[in-house]
């Protein structure tokens, strides 16, 4: 299904199986329940982490998505001839006679066979422990009896990543061995963490870290050059060529690693099994909580089952088919996986290993959960809500553990809150969300609805005298931090961004003040901010970008470089700036100037000369990210404009050219990005690898796309608690079925119409399960 020359999806699009290891770029897994947490890649590599992968770190990891060389590794040694192997391609890349790695929702398992022997490691999340489990099968399939070690190694960090001074940080990790489980256990009397209260480096780390197995190794060590010597690397490493016992060092005093040994003899076509378990527990809670991890080596399998239950049961509540399988992959399974496993619980991938909690990030992330399970749309809400001040400003990010955050003066963050809870109570009908309370950062409480109307109120006071919205720090494009600092210069991507939340917001206060006054001012906000756009905003043809604090205009024609650029484009269409034919002239320009096969440029030309009173993101090298690139998040935006423009061919052809399977089968080596998740950016025109796609899985554009395709494409939505069906379908389909939740009840949706024609006449049949 859907396949390239490394690989293709699987079990119906709900796993993606890779056959060739060489993929142009690391196509990793991210797995997480909230708590814990796993990178893992087709090659072997990744690291593991406990509720923050930056400051709770527990292995360790290097980010290199060239060499992919740092990783969790399990070794085989045949010790009647020497030669040593790896299970996964990392990190001695042995010549495999079978190699497969299927990533799963919650789950990877490789299969492999060198040397006459069948490996099948199964490296799992369970839903409601902090570890995670691997399950080991060997098979003899040689011909002849086999007296084999296997023997485990992963590098300790327990703490902050990275551990740039490790020379001292080793100094902190101290090991010991619990033979009553088969576990080595690892502590650090360091954690450099920067929590609330804490000015110098005196605290330790309040966990203990597990590695245990299901059976007692031969021997074992936690002292890297025992494994490798001085100046070796993985292929001449003394123990792999030496053999022999571990010596069983634990302690203080050196580079901490876990490595088992297990002696093993297998006759021709038996088959072994081994468990493993790696963990932390904290520290006053160990003794309780040690059983249930070590358990966990004890019914793996049904371990397994239960999270890969927990992700198909969420997963089908929303379920589609249509004639393009790319699209029902993404839909049914890896849009929705992406944005909860990656981008709300995990908060890290390989190209960004953050932890942080984004105000306006996880806020639209949590969209994707509204069609699935709303009370978690309402958490993620009533959440950010504390991290916001009486008079509206928030937090741009924080970090859980810590709590460490920053407000900043980047200008659109807290609208995101207004737009969320329009679009939840849309969805739910369910106004009671108004009235329930949130806690101010900086003390006291207020309403939901109290902290949206302080966002609302605060960015009415940050008008420019013609009356549009002012950049301050940034707008949406972080990366336009030196447009506004003054306070002087505009955004008009923001300004058409808050007509929409004034719009979303007239009616809800309209419930909650009696009087109705905040009501009529927001509408009558909005028209202002409409009028002033098109006054001061529009140029000609296009909508400008912004005006530096200087007056200067950027996203004109007569701009040395970033003369067009996409937000003001497509959401002028959004807010019904623009609309009818000044809808589809916007639209038709935009395709013109921005469109690629790979996907909608976020601008052209890019910039090449710094200017530092645009930002950070002239300093990019051209064509890449916001430079002038595919910035996907974005990019998905075009999808809803073009739906609204009424440009019905023009939908599914711009969700097709960001679609990663069908761009990966176009050309893997070009796209290089996993056909399975989407990239935060394709790299554009200017850059030296046009159409690459890069920073993939921790992307805000996963729930987008998800929300663009069901909610544009197929056009099924719920506004004001009512079922809606508004399709743009291509020419060549006819038509699709979906099935659901509506206000709580499971409903199926069909829509057909004769393919080979575009139409708004559909045939539409709508049934409650």
């Amino acid at each position: 299904m859907l396949k390239n020359k490394y690989g293709h999806f699987s079990d119906g699009g709900a796993s993606y199986t890779v056959t060739d290891w060489r993929t142009p770029r690391p196509w990793i897994n991210v797995i997480s329940n909230g708590q814990w947490g796993l990178a893992i890649s087709q090659a072997g590599g990744g690291y593991s982490w406990l509720e923050h992968s930056m400051l709770n770190r527990i292995t360790r990891w290097q980010q290199d998505t060239v060499g992919d060389h740092c990783g969790k590794f399990l070794l085989l040694r045949d010790n009647d001839t020497g030669e040593s192997w790896s299970i996964t391609p990392q990190p001695l890349k042995p010549a495999f006679e079978k190699y497969s790695c299927v990533h799963g929702m919650g789950y990877t398992v490789f299969n492999t066979r060198a040397f006459g022997i069948e490996a099948e490691w199964t490296i799992f999340v369970p839903q409601n422990i902090k570890c995670e489990v691997w399950t080991l099968k060997l098979k003899n399939v040689s011909g002849r009896k086999r007296n084999i070690s296997l023997v485990s190694y992963l590098e300790l960090l327990l703490g902050v990543f990275p551990d740039w001074h490790r020379e001292f940080h080793n100094l902190f990790v101290k090991t010991k061995f619990d033979r009553k489980t088969n576990s080595l256990l690892a502590d650090s009397n360091l954690w450099t963490a920067p929590l609330p209260g804490d000015a110098g480096w005196n605290k330790g780390w309040p966990f203990t870290a597990v590695f245990a197995a299901s059976a007692a190794p031969s021997s074992y060590t936690c002292d890297k050059e025992e494994i490798f010597g001085a100046y070796n690397s993985w292929h001449d490493a003394r123990f792999l060529k030496e053999g022999g016992a571990l010596s069983g060092r634990t302690g203080m005093g050196f580079e901490p690693i876990i490595s088992m040994k297990f002696d093993l003899e297998l006759a021709d076509g038996e088959t072994k099994d081994i468990n493993f378990m790696l963990g932390a527990l904290k520290h006053d809670t160990f003794a309780k909580d040690y059983p249930a991890y070590i358990k966990a080596l004890k019914k793996p399998q049904a371990l397994l089952k239960e999270t890969r239950d927990h992700w198909l049961e969420l997963c089908n509540r929303f379920i589609v088919k249509t004639p393009e399988p790319a699209v029902d992959a993404l839909v049914n399974y890896w849009l929705k996986y992406q944005t909860i496993s990656c981008r709300i619980l995990g908060r890290s991938a390989y190209y960004q290993c953050g932890g942080a909690f984004g105000f306006r990030d996880q806020l639209q992330d949590s969209q994707l959960y509204l069609a699935l399970d709303p009370a978690r749309t309402k958490a993620q809400i009533k959440e950010h809500a504390t991290h916001q001040k009486k008079d509206g400003t928030v937090q741009h990010w924080w970090h859980p553990i810590s709590e460490e955050g920053r407000f900043t003066d980047i200008s659109d963050d807290l609208l995101w809150l207004p737009f969320v809870v329009a679009g939840y109570i849309s969805e739910t009908y369910d106004l009671g969300i108004l009235k329930e309370k949130a806690a101010y950062f900086d003390g006291g409480s207020g309403t939901v609805y109290e902290h949206c109307v302080a966002s609302i109120e605060r960015v009415l006071k940050r008008l420019s005298p013609r009356g549009l919205t002012l950049m301050g720090e940034g707008d949406w494009n972080d990366g336009l931090n030196g447009v506004g600092v003054k306070w002087k210069g505009e955004s008009v991507w923001l300004s058409q961004f808050f007509v929409v939340v004034l719009n979303s917001f007239t009616e809800l206060c309209a419930r909650q003040d009696k009087n109705a006054k905040r009501s009529a001012r927001y509408a009558l906000a909005a028209q202002k901010l409409k009028i002033a756009l098109m006054k001061h905003a529009f140029k000609g043809d296009r909508f400008m970008l912004a005006t530096k604090d200087s007056g200067e205009i950027l996203g004109i024609e007569s701009c040395r470089q970033g003369k067009f650029h996409l937000n003001p484009q497509t959401w002028a269409v959004i807010s019904g700036v623009a609309q009818g034919k000044e809808a589809k002239k916007l639209m038709a320009l935009t395709e013109k100037r921005l469109y690629r096969d790979y996907g909608v440029l976020l601008f052209t030309p890019a910039y090449s000369v710094v200017d530092k009173n645009i930002g950070y993101l002239t300093r990019y090298a051209p064509g890449i990210r916001e430079n002038g690139g595919v910035y996907t998040h974005a990019a998905t935006w075009a999808i809803w404009a073009q739906a609204l423009a009424g440009n019905t061919e023009k939908v599914y052809e711009t969700v097709a050219r960001l679609c990663p399977p069908l761009l990966s089968m176009k050309d893997a080596d070009k796209y290089k990005g996993e056909p399975y998740v989407t990239p935060g950016n394709i790299e554009g025109p200017e850059s030296i690898h046009e159409g690459k796609g890069a920073w993939t899985w921790y992307s805000g554009s996963s729930a987008w796309l998800f929300k663009c395709i069901t909610e544009r494409l197929l056009g099924v939505r719920v506004e004001h608690g009512k079922l809606v069906v508004d399709p743009k379908l291509p020419a060549h389909w006819d038509g699709f079925a979906m099935e659901r939740l509506v206000r709580g009840k499971r409903t199926r949706i069909t829509v057909g119409k004769p393919a080979g024609t575009l139409t708004e006449n559909y045939k539409i049949e709508t049934e409650t399960l």
